[in-house]
């Protein structure tokens, strides 16, 4: 019996192991993995290890653990001697791309035979797990001894291994079922198969934060599995391990979604030297529904067992205080975190059995989301615990998490500070200069009240070396005796922003506080004065005085000066300091404070040819500012003037001068530019025959005495003696350039004929212009002289 317990012990590790391993995302946190193996002479019992099934465990760990993962195995010395040194010679470590030599070594060292010695192993796996700091770590021991050569050395390093957050465990294997320690966080004993199995998943929940997988049991006539899955399973192994083979595990119709479903994830086969071969077979779920899941199994020839192995993406958050206050409650705060989306659980009620609890000083106290003892909403997912430390200086306290599925445990370390006063500041953060105001602080005990005494007075002390006793007694500013309040009256008398350190005197101990007040100045507008220019001319200016007499004011304020004087050809003007700016609607900032010059000039220039300003409609000068409680103040100055306007004439002439060179040069321009000229392709031939081919062309534009004249368009004389002449004397004809074209008329005593379309002679007019025809025959009455207009 014990022998079977063994073995599926081993099968059930290496599974068990690996498939964190295997299962997690790439993100998970790495684990350095460290066994100590008892390889003393009992262990080669038969009803302990003869088959070494722990020996293959460990082999097929180092097959299966992550890359970024770790593996150390140290076993017994050959001497019973307690050296307190680590024996490298028996360690071996998994090394990356060497895991041949890693399982050949472990066959060849981890050898059956010797004493019962733990402190050279544990010191061995030590080094290793104390160079993994940052990782998940766990220590597992494996043995059947009921003594130890050592005990006190090795219950020392069992002290700091857990101390410094690894995880140990022990697997006590054989009839005696107690382990030789009794520092390990995690002691089981296993006798049969099912407390095997009980033991292995207690370390399990206790390393991964979930609680021992469901199973059952399977035979070649019993092959149904049914298995509930809860809410938040990230994944999930169903392992199938047998004496014998295992064939195909089969997902029923009807079952929940997954995201992923992988009915041949893993399988494997170990064989015993008592000759039988016992198998194993992994199914992977990834992201599986809530509900009930059904399976059938394949191929058992024996007895077998399944195993429901969940990995849940629940963990906790919890806001750990720093420090509190001894014997005072001190909310704590936490909230379930969904790993896959990290956000958190709006309602950890759908987690089966859900408990969460601190435990601080031997007391329990569970967290709640109903919106009492200090939950600030009911059902919003972020639970409160109110804890109370009892014992000042450093506490180390835990907050544990179980529900029917899940464990989880986070340890924290808190400063308490002994009992003592605060001082919370109850002075105004703002005041006025002038103003009486309280300085005033109040008592808040921090941790248990009845241990303190009340101090006698509170000193206030400002920047400057000012000091007020502030008291508790109802006067000069306490407004009541013994209320916890220590209070005075203060009048500020300046703009300024006072620190003041308050501290206490007598009395016990109190923390010091500091707080600041923001004096603020004030201001105040009275009646105003008047802007008083009398009468003034174009080209001329006037200057008066803004007298701000009426701007009453402690502090710094902004004046905002605007104007709505705004008359053509006159600007007014101030001089701030840094020369005449124009008034407008646009505002001028004035910086004004309290002893700083109240009188600026304002100057009002006026130009030539000024609009009429009657006094009584010139306009008046703002002064603006935003008084201390936020009101806006307003006053405006009268501004008397009189601004007379120039004659019209005396403003208006180099206008009408301007407007008569513009027409004298219109007409100018229009007299030059208006007349037409003959085209600058216009020619004539004359000739004394009809064959123009015998004539001479003349271009006509090109001839002198045929430009154009002012206010007269161009044109030229044919005379009868084959000339262009602007002379009339012996012409025939005058030719005229005109906008539509060139016209032609025969001139008074002359007889000048056309041939029109019909090669019939018709008389030019000598009455009125006709249109110019080309490519036409022109000739005189006596056939002389005949002429013809041509584009050349």
């Amino acid at each position: 019996m014990i022998r079977k317990s063994v073995m599926l012990f081993a099968l059930f590790l290496l599974v068990v192991l690996w498939l964190p391993v295997q299962a997690e995302p790439p993100t998970r946190v790495q684990r350095q993995v460290a066994v100590v193996l008892d390889t003393s002479t009992s262990m080669r019992d038969a009803d302990n290890d003869r088959p070494r099934l722990a020996i293959q465990a460990i082999k097929i760990l180092a097959d299966l653990l992550g890359p970024a993962d770790d593996l150390s195995l140290a076993w017994m010395p050959a001497s019973p001697e307690c050296i307190g040194q680590p024996d490298p010679s028996r360690r071996i470590d998994r090394q990356a791309g060497d895991l041949p030599g890693f399982k050949q070594a472990l066959d060849e060292r981890a050898r059956y035979g010797g004493p019962t010695n733990f402190i050279v192993p544990l010191l061995t796996v030590k080094a290793a797990l104390d160079a993994a700091a940052g990782k998940e770590r766990l220590l597992i021991v494996i043995s059947d001894a009921g003594r130890d050569t050592c005990r006190a050395e090795s219950s020392q390093v069992l002290s700091e291994l857990r101390a410094a957050g690894v995880h140990t465990a022990v697997v006590s294997l054989g009839e005696r079922g107690r382990p030789v320690h009794n520092e390990y966080e995690i002691r089981t004993a296993a006798q049969t198969p099912t407390e095997l199995l009980s033991a292995i998943g207690e370390i399990y929940q206790r390393f991964l934060g979930a609680k021992a997988p469901a199973s059952g049991r399977l035979s070649p006539d019993a092959t149904a599995i049914v298995a509930e899955v809860p809410a938040f399973v990230d994944e999930a192994f169903l392992l199938v391990a047998a004496e014998g083979p295992v064939g195909a595990i089969a997902a029923a119709a009807g079952n929940p979604a997954a995201d992923a479903l992988e009915p041949d994830y893993r399988a494997g086969e170990t064989r015993g030297l008592d000759e039988l071969t016992r198998g194993y077979r992994i199914l992977r779920l990834r992201r599986p529904a809530t509900g009930t899941w059904r399976f059938t199994v394949s191929g058992l020839t024996g007895d077998a067992g399944w195993y429901l192995i969940q990995d849940f993406s629940v963990s906790m958050r919890v806001a750990a205080p720093p420090t509190a206050a001894q014997g005072e409650d001190t909310p704590v705060t936490l909230e379930l975190i969904d790993d896959r989306t990290g956000s958190r659980i709006a309602r950890p009620g759908q987690i089966p059995g859900l408990v969460v609890k601190a435990l601080v000083e031997g007391t329990e106290v569970a967290f709640r989301d109903d919106g009492q003892e200090g939950d600030q909403d009911a059902d919003d997912g972020l639970m409160t615990a109110r804890v109370r430390f009892m014992r000042a200086g450093r506490a180390t306290w835990r907050v544990q998490m179980a529900s029917r599925y899940i464990q989880d445990e986070q340890s924290f370390e808190t400063q308490v500070v002994p009992a003592t006063w605060g001082l919370e500041v109850q002075t105004p953060p703002s005041t006025f200069v002038g103003n009486t105001t309280p300085v005033a602080v109040q008592l808040k005990a921090m941790g248990a009240r009845n241990a303190l005494r009340t101090p006698d007075r509170v000193r206030a002390r400002f920047a400057d070396g000012r000091t007020l006793q502030l008291r508790d007694d109802g006067r000069d500013g306490d407004r009541t005796a013994g209320d916890g309040i220590y209070a005075r009256d203060w009048t500020p008398d300046r703009v300024e922003t006072a620190v003041i350190d308050y501290t206490a005197d007598g009395g016990g101990d109190a923390t010091a506080a500091q707080g600041q007040v923001e004096v603020k100045g004030t201001i105040a507008f009275g009646p105003p004065g008047a802007l008083d220019y009398g009468r003034l001319t174009g080209r001329s200016e006037g200057t008066a005085t803004l007298d701000l007499g009426f701007v009453q004011a402690r502090g710094r304020f902004d004046l905002q000066l605007t104007s709505d004087f705004s008359h053509w050809g006159a600007v007014l003007e101030i001089d701030a300091g840094e020369g005449f700016k124009p008034l407008s609607a646009r505002a001028f900032t004035l910086g004004f404070q309290d002893g700083a010059n109240r009188r600026y000039p304002v100057r009002l220039r006026v130009d030539n040819c000024p609009a009429a300003v009657l006094p009584d409609a010139a306009g008046t000068l703002v002064v603006e500012a935003v008084d201390q409680h936020g009101q806006r103040l307003r006053a405006a100055v009268p501004i008397r003037v009189e601004i007379v306007p120039d004659h019209w004439l005396r403003c208006w002439w180099p206008v009408i001068a301007a407007i008569l060179l513009a027409l004298l040069a219109a007409f100018i321009l229009y007299g030059i530019l208006r007349p037409a000229r003959f085209p600058r392709t216009l020619a004539v031939i004359l000739s004394p025959e009809a064959d123009m081919d015998e004539g001479y062309p003349f271009n006509i534009r090109s001839q002198k005495g045929a430009r154009s004249g002012f206010y007269r368009d161009a044109r030229i004389n044919i005379t009868s003696d084959f000339q262009l002449r602007r002379a009339a004397s012996g012409a025939l004809v005058r030719l005229r350039a005109g906008r539509l074209g060139v016209f032609i008329q025969a001139l008074p005593g002359s007889a000048v004929l056309c041939q029109d379309v019909d090669n019939q002679w018709e008389p030019v007019s000598t009455e009125q212009e006709t249109r110019v025809r080309f490519s036409t025959l022109y000739k005189d009455a006596a056939g002389t002289l005949f002429f013809e207009f041509r584009n050349l």
